[in-house]
């Protein structure tokens, strides 16, 4: 039996590590050969402030109103009580109330349902899970992690100049913020017994601050563009809920009416995975040809061959492969020297013809550099595969973005069923 560990070093260390094991435990997207970073850059253009373990828009506003009561305490009150213990005490009430309160919804997207009533407690509460958002759609107001800004906002001798601009080095989010208004935390109003009667729909009002907080913040995204545009939103979510991203930018009826600039972006990204996923088809037809089983290994070749079929009609006439690095760059991603030569010499290989051979030494020689010791592809490693390896498909939060958009659109037309 084997077991993960850390060494514990500081709450934002826990942090990043769970959000690395919440990562691992969903299905198909094991980075094996590095090519996760360049993943992230596209979603951060297409989708930002969303990530893949969210589950509905509300926690956007709950987590906000939280820092918000607390904010609201007396001074001595504030320095008696931890803020850690207050947004955990918080958060927990408000999953209770959730769970209490849904109406005919899934109780599975209530973050911790599962836990009500049962020892123990969810440990990625919404607080980090949504903070990325918060801050990038000016729910609040700072470049801080969220334990940083925990740490800062818990003291009420803390100037409010801190708290917006996180640290000394830069603005913050929103460089007229202190400005336009006074306060840290952006919410709309709210009554103080909110969490008796929470749900985890949006009300109208909650749907229309939120979807304009995203469509101010991140307008030129693809989630900005689509809250901007009510008729661009009922046709995105009446679009096939089994659709993959490759599918959506390549029969999406609306795709033209956005942007040129995110028109590239979402034509680089279909065409990305187009090229990439065949690295990963020779990955794994490495591994059954090594580690695993004839039937597999024949099934896979399969595959291999009908992508080659496939990409005799790519679009090579608008691939720029520099244009990965641009975005990259553009999103302070950094990719490593050497996932950068893979992937340039991969797509270079195929569309010079390379022979099989060929492009399974590049394959081979990624894994190693990427996963090094626990790379399966080493002579050395002693396991056994029965099924896909690594990331079988990119959708750059596509589902979950479908999820948060669907969500304030029945907040944004709820108030017209009623009226109706």
């Amino acid at each position: 039996m084997s077991a993960l560990g850390w060494v514990d070093f500081s709450s934002e260390h826990r942090e990043k590590v769970k959000s690395v094991i919440d990562l691992l435990s969903t299905p198909g997207v094991i980075d094996e050969l590095g090519i996760g970073v360049i993943r992230d850059s596209f979603s951060d253009s297409l989708f930002p402030g969303i990530s893949t373990i969210q589950t509905r828009a509300k926690y956007f506003l709950t987590v906000p109103r939280i820092f918000r009561d607390y904010e609201k305490l007396p001074p001595n009150q504030r320095r008696r009580r931890k803020l850690a213990t207050y947004l955990n005490d918080h958060e927990n009430l408000c999953m209770e109330a959730m769970v209490a309160n849904y109406e005919g919804d899934s109780a599975h997207q209530i973050i911790g349902a599962s836990f009500v009533g049962k020892k123990g407690e969810v440990q990625r509460k919404p607080s980090s899970v949504y903070w990325t958002g918060i801050r990038q759609f000016g729910l609040i107001r700072t470049n801080l992690s969220l334990q940083g800004f925990c740490q800062k906002f818990a003291n009420p001798d803390q100037p409010l100049r801190d708290l917006v601009q996180g640290t000394d080095k830069t603005k913050g989010d929103d460089p007229d913020a202190e400005e336009q208004s006074n306060e840290t935390i952006n919410t709309p109003a709210y009554d103080d017994d909110w969490i008796d009667s929470l749900t985890i729909h949006l009300s109208q009002d909650e749907a229309s601050f939120l979807s304009r907080q995203i469509e101010a913040r991140v307008p030129l995204s693809l989630i900005g563009q689509i809250l901007l545009d009510s008729n661009l939103r009922r046709k995105f979510l009446d679009l096939p809920s089994d659709w993959n991203f490759t599918t959506f930018a390549d029969e999406a009826p609306f795709l033209n009416r956005l942007p040129d600039d995110l028109q590239r972006v979402i034509a680089a990204a279909r065409d990305f995975w187009q090229l990439m996923y065949g690295a990963h088809i020779r990955y794994n037809c490495l591994i059954q040809e090594k580690r695993g089983t004839k039937q597999l290994h024949k099934e896979f070749e399969a595959i291999w061959d009908e992508w080659k079929t496939e990409l005799t009609s790519f679009p090579w006439d608008r691939w720029d492969t520099g244009f990965l690095w641009q975005l990259t760059k553009l999103h302070a991603r950094q990719v490593k020297d050497y996932t950068i030569e893979f992937v340039e010499a991969w797509i270079d290989g195929i569309h010079g013809a390379a022979t099989t051979e060929k492009l399974d030494a590049l394959v081979t020689r990624q894994e190693r550099l990427n996963k090094k010791a626990r790379a399966r592809l080493h002579p050395t490693a002693d396991i056994s595969e029965s099924e896909w390896v690594g990331i079988g498909d990119l959708n750059y939060r596509l589902n979950v973005a479908r999820t948060i958009i669907r969500d304030i659109d029945d907040g944004l037309t709820s108030q017209e069923a009623d009226d109706a």
